[in-house]
């Protein structure tokens, strides 16, 4: 098992993760691809057993009985008012009019258009909330739209001004509400991290990249980077308790600036060279943290705001999300 994971980290795709820190719908670890394709006669009654045949004809998933359908269909042209932000694994992200982000499936193909579709299912079933990213493109379409946040990404906003006290403490806050939010619908996110959690015009936080997620009766398509992950078997559903350790390294890089074990992997440089190393080493780096974990031998966050908060969440002491939650507020 643990052979097959090392595989799953090809040199050009760990490039892709060194150099951008736009939405994870566009860096899918190759990993999540090998669940994919391993789960793929898990993923549902839609399934067609001809791609031929499917490759002709619309894609469909109903949430149930009398519920709206989601149909993704083939790409068409793109306006001029389309402006690309970046080309993925499985979507093309796009900029409409400085007011929407666009994802579009990069190909008709199944491994594709199954992420577009699951982040679609999982706004509808969420529906709107002021902690979650606001899904624009609801009913029949050939894409996911989702409201523009010109603050960007956490992480970015992090990297590019001060925090103050008062901010961080809020966020952190909000980090909880949001997957309190997804978890009160059989929501497991299944790639918790900084960036993806966005600020809106009044910097408040808005969980959004639904792309791997699990929800009722579909099995989640991937799981988190070595940083934020549980470790588990992973032919497993994930789990709340996979999301609530992801949180609480999301919370560490919230409040310590960094990914947990991140020194591992050396400083960031533009150096080509050193970059090509640190990609080259990198599957070594995800197998230590994965030890470490596995082992309960966590970064140290004494000292840390919400210290006692993050290392609960890393030892399992919590039954559920609500329970971290209540415990911030509450002390």
């Amino acid at each position: 098992m643990r052979v097959l994971r090392w595989l799953q980290w090809p040199i050009w795709l760990s490039f892709w993760n060194f150099v951008s820190n736009i939405s994870s719908c566009a860096f899918w670890p190759l990993r999540r691809l090998f669940l994919s394709f391993s789960s793929t006669a898990k993923w549902g009654r839609h399934q067609h057993e001809d791609d031929e045949e499917r490759l002709q004809s619309d894609v469909v998933w109903s949430s149930g009985e009398g519920s709206h359908k989601i149909i993704i269909r083939r790409a068409a042209q793109r306006p001029d008012n389309h402006k690309l932000l970046i080309i993925g694994i499985f979507a093309e992200v796009y900029l409409l009019d400085n007011k929407i982000i666009r994802k579009v499936p990069r190909s008709e193909s199944e491994e594709d258009m199954r992420p577009i579709i699951r982040e679609a299912m999982v706004y509808e079933l969420v529906g709107f909330h002021p902690r979650i990213a606001e899904w624009l493109s609801r009913g029949r379409s050939d894409y996911i739209d989702i409201k523009y946040y010109r603050h960007s990404d956490l992480a970015n906003f992090c990297q590019k001004n001060t925090i103050t006290a008062e901010l961080q403490s809020k966020w952190f806050q909000q980090m909880l509400e949001a997957v309190v939010v997804i978890h009160s619908y059989g929501v497991i996110h299944s790639d918790l991290a900084l960036r993806q959690f966005f600020l809106d015009d009044e910097l408040n936080l808005r969980l959004g990249d639904f792309n791997s997620s699990q929800c009722p009766g579909h099995i989640a398509l991937g799981y988190e980077k070595a940083s934020h992950c549980l470790p588990r078997d992973y032919d497993l559903p994930n789990t709340e308790a996979s999301d609530i350790f992801a949180l609480g390294s999301t919370l560490y890089e919230l409040v310590a600036g960094k990914a947990p074990y991140g020194e591992l992997a050396g400083p960031k440089s533009d150096d080509p060279d050193v970059v090509k190393v640190q990609i080259q080493r990198q599957h070594e780096v995800d197998h230590e943290i994965e030890t470490r974990y596995q082992n309960h031998v966590f970064p140290d966050v004494s000292g840390l705001f919400g210290g006692n908060i993050i290392l609960g969440c890393w030892r399992g002491n919590f039954a559920d999300a609500k329970e971290a939650l209540d415990l911030y507020i509450n002390g």
